[in-house]
Order: C-alpha cells, then structure tokens, then sequence
C-alpha cells in the first residue's frame, strides 16, 4: 500500500471512529421526538413512497426480456438509476437498485443527529460482522478476501476493512494481534471478543500463539455461517437492550419486531440444522442452543428447553403448537404450497408494514431497511426468471410489500 493510499485509509478509519460513540437515551415521544430526530424521519416518510407498487409488480412478471425489465423500472423510482445502460444484466440491473436503496440509508444516516444516529449505525453492523467474518475465514484459509468483496453486501463495508484484508500475519499469534490492532477499532468488536472469550478456556488465553491457536481451530473446524450466527446474536441482543432503553414510541415498537426476529432466528436455525452435526443431540444442548437469541416469544421455554429435544419436523411443529404466533406457521405453509422460510418472510414483511403506521419512533428506520432488504430479493428472483424464460407463474412468487 502506498503512502497516499495509507494516508486516505487513516482519514477514513477517523471517521468511522466518529460513529462508535453511543447516544444513550430517552430518545422522546410525541411531544419532543421531533425536536432532534423529525427532520430524518420525515426524509424516510418520503423515501418509503419509492418501493414498488402491486401493479409495478403485475408488470415486471410480465416481461419476457430485460430490456422490458428496465423500461418497466424506467417509470419507477429507479429509473433514473439504470438510465444509459447499455449492457443488461440480472446482476448489473440488482446492483443499480440496490446502490439506490443503499444511497439514500446513508443519505438519512449523514444527516441524523444522537439516538437516531446510533440506532442506523448499529443496524448496519449486523453486514459488518459477516463482512469481518468473511475476510477473517479467508486469510486463515489462504484466500484471497478480495473475491469475497462481491458476495458482501454494501451496507457491510466500512474502512476498517481494508485494514483487515491488509493483515498479513495470520500465523503464531497473528490472529490475536489481528484482533488488538484492527478490529479492536470496529464498531462489532466487542461481540468478536465476547465470542471467543466464550470459546477459549483461561488456560489457553495464557499466551498469544495459544489463543491464537484455538481461534484458528474455530475458523477452520466450525462453518463459518455458525460463527456469522453467533456474532450476529450477539449484536441482536445489545440492539435489543439499547432499543428499549430509548424508550418512547421506539421501545414498544422495537420490542415487538426484534422479539420477532429473534424468534423467526430460532426457528430458522433449528430448520437448517436438520442433517447437520448441529442436530446431534449432544450439539442441541451445546452449538445449537448457544445460537438462540435470550429474548423473544420463545424464550426462555421453547429456546432454552424444548428446542433441544426436537430433532425433525415434526417435533418442531409440536413444539411450536403451544405458541399462538406460531402454531400455524406449517400448516399455512403446506396449504399456501410455499416453504416455511416465505411465511416467515411474510410475517416479516407484515410487520414491518405496520411501523410505518405510526411515528415519533426509530422503529420505522429498522423496517425500511428490512424491507428494501425484501425489495432486493424480489427483483433478484423476478430478473432471474426473466431471463431464463420462466412461465409468468413462477415470476410472481414474490413477496409483495406496499
């Protein structure tokens, strides 16, 4: 790296630096919330008119080509980002709205102001810590992080980054030293640390290259989707403690859709361990049960509990029964001919829905970004069957929105 290269990586770290600082709250109701936090809240109240329409949808499933894709979003709010596109590509098309999505996230961060500024900070490290995870995983493993910038979403890059990739010493006791020099700096370190000071046991943290010994032996023996999972929980819980000690309109509000994820969480990785060494049942009680987030509905009977004696389908569902929430999340499954994972993404998206019903609240900053997030896959799954030549019936298994 050279000099001026060096010299705008430090200007950038600063910063970033600017952002860990974290406004504690109350962050008002509706007598004062405007006071500080009006302004950006009503540039999401208008932002939330750019998401596709039912009838933009109805159209989109209709086209045959992209270049009918792209005149169909021409008189969307993304038009304007795929205008002098020469060279259509599902890919091209995704990244042009998405950038937008992601363009205007960081429009309303640049102008908000206290708690506001914390909560859309601390929305993003949920991408930064998969990012990390990702860089981490492939210097141990001798890949090159560079292929991995693609496959990162860009509200997980962050300056930091570039620190990380630049890392070279990842033998003997580089991997702690990656932790004290580099990513002691990021805004998620205190979860990495949280983490592996869960994993390595005192008499393996006496020394450098023995942490760093057994930090290497987690990358390389546990998926990395697990470690991602654990970090991720991590976050989900201090998110959740710091929403709901804003209080306000913004903590029942948080309560509500953070307690949903959490659950949709547990639910999803019970799910996907199904065939996996996480369904052992000496895993469930251990690896599996570490990954459920210590809030929600489920918890504490069904995540601390039940959840470590279900080792199928059907032990779920009979788990699940006692939940009203829950208990006709497979049977609306089977009926509506879909998979678990799109009702949940339903359920989801309703919710989501909802917090734009009400206002002087931070809630509906966490709801835009789950739902362009929805938005994203939509198009994803519409433009890969458009171009290849799906029937229009399977073009509308989307999720709509608005």
């Amino acid at each position: 790296m050279d000099q001026d290269s060096k010299q705008e990586l430090k200007r950038d770290m600063q910063e970033a630096s600017l952002t860990l600082d974290r406004h504690a709250g109350p962050v008002g109701g509706l007598t004062s919330f405007n006071i500080e936090h009006g302004f950006v809240e009503a540039i999401l109240r208008g932002l939330r008119s750019g998401f596709l329409k039912s009838l933009e949808y109805k159209q989109l499933v209709q086209c045959e080509t992209l270049e009918d894709v792209k005149l169909t979003l021409g008189d969307s709010d993304y038009g304007v980002m795929l205008q002098n596109l020469n060279k259509l590509t599902p890919e091209i098309i995704l990244d042009r709205c998405q950038a937008k999505f992601v363009n205007e996230f960081n429009f309303m961060r640049s102008q908000a102001l206290g708690c506001t500024s914390t909560f859309m900070e601390m929305i993003t490290y949920e991408y930064l810590i998969q990012s990390i995870s990702f860089i981490v995983t492939a210097l141990i493993k001798g890949s090159n992080p560079e292929s991995l910038l693609n496959k990162i979403h860009p509200l997980g890059r962050s300056p930091h980054l570039k620190s990380v990739m630049t890392f070279d010493n990842v033998e003997g006791d580089g991997l702690v030293e990656l932790y004290r020099t580099v990513l002691v700096d990021t805004p998620v370190a205190p979860y990495f640390a949280k983490y592996f000071s869960q994993k390595i046991r005192p008499s393996e943290a006496t020394s450098g290259s023995q942490a760093s010994g057994v930090i290497q032996k987690l990358y390389n023996e546990i998926e990395i989707d697990v470690i991602t999972n654990m970090l991720q929980k991590l976050w989900l819980e201090d998110f959740y403690e710091y929403t709901q000690s804003l209080g306000g309109e913004t903590a029942p509000v948080m309560k509500e859709l953070l307690e949903f994820e959490a659950d949709r969480r547990a639910i999803s990785i019970t799910l996907n361990s199904f065939g996996t060494t996480l369904n052992d049942p000496a895993q469930r009680e251990k690896e599996r049960k570490e990954l459920y987030c210590s809030f929600g509905t489920l918890y504490p009977q069904a995540t601390e509990f039940d959840f470590c004696k279900v080792g199928d389908v059907q032990q779920l569902q009979a788990v699940l029964q006692v939940y009203p929430q829950w208990r006709d999340l497979f049977p609306r499954a089977q009926e509506k001919g879909v998979t678990v994972f799109d009702i949940l993404s339903e359920m989801e998206v309703r919710l989501n829905k909802l917090a734009f019903d009400g206002q002087s609240h931070l809630a509906s900053f966490w709801a835009f970004v789950k739902l362009k997030r929805q938005e994203e896959r939509n198009l994803k799954w519409i433009l890969a069957c458009v171009n290849q030549r799906r029937s229009e019936r399977e073009k509308s298994r989307y999720i709509p929105i608005f």
